[in-house]
């Protein structure tokens, strides 16, 4: 095979790898922020007064944390609260009716782990 065919054949094979790697990424406001929404922002984000002290509205707000200290730790699932107190039944509440499944859970650890990337600038 000459060198051409190789660096073309190379140079796809990298182009696809990339292409999976990306469909992949786990977004913040297309994956995260409708599980947030659906089991966690009644008590942590929609009402006046926060739960513990915390909003998990916005990254930079997980960040902060509340009473507990941070929510997450960028890159450090194991080293975030969000994730203790989701994989231990602790959060939501045991009245909750609707829990958070074990997929949305490691959507939730995937994007902590990731990085915790946020698509664009966040509102002040």
């Amino acid at each position: 095979m000459s060198f051409s065919r190789l660096f073309v054949l190379l140079a796809a094979l990298l182009a696809s790898c990339s292409q999976l790697v990306a469909a992949g990424a786990v977004s913040f406001e297309k994956d995260v922020r409708p599980i947030l929404k659906a089991h966690c922002f009644h008590c942590h984000g929609e009402e006046e007064e926060l739960g513990g002290g915390l909003d998990l509205r916005l990254k930079r707000l997980m960040l902060t944390g509340g009473e507990s200290g941070p929510a997450i730790v960028a890159g450090q699932p194991d080293g975030s609260l969000l994730v203790d107190y989701l994989t231990s039944g602790l959060m939501p509440p045991e009245d909750v009716a609707v829990r958070p499944t074990e997929d949305e859970i490691t959507t939730i650890v995937n994007w902590i782990a990731s990085g915790a990337a946020v698509e664009g600038p966040e509102p002040a």
